[in-house]
């Protein structure tokens, strides 16, 4: 299986360039998770306009070894692999506000 990975580049005024980059998936055993947390950081941007960005984890794999025992860091934790999707917002400061005020 591939795994890809878009990486966007991008300077003012400039044209988006999208890359693709491809890399194999480490050996490993699909991990079933639950989410304990997931907030938002928000950014004021010199518009006035309010970016939240916050990562998702989508997929989190238990890596192994080519003779199929569990794999560690050079710390000796147990290794993993994961993939996360990034989820945006963009918020006026009065919506923001109300936001806030609410949550």
């Amino acid at each position: 299986m591939m795994c890809w990975r878009l990486h966007r580049f991008n300077t003012f005024n400039a044209p988006v360039a999208l890359h693709a980059v491809t890399s194999s998936q480490p050996k490993g055993n699909l991990m079933g998770f639950k989410p304990l947390q997931e907030r938002f950081n928000y950014y004021a941007l010199k518009d006035g306009t309010i970016l939240g960005v916050k990562l998702a984890v989508v997929k989190v794999y238990r890596l192994q070894n080519p003779d199929n025992s569990p794999a560690y860091t050079p710390e000796g934790e147990p290794a993993y692999y994961y993939t996360t999707q990034n989820i945006t917002q963009v918020l006026t400061p009065e919506e923001y506000k109300s936001f806030k005020t609410t949550a």
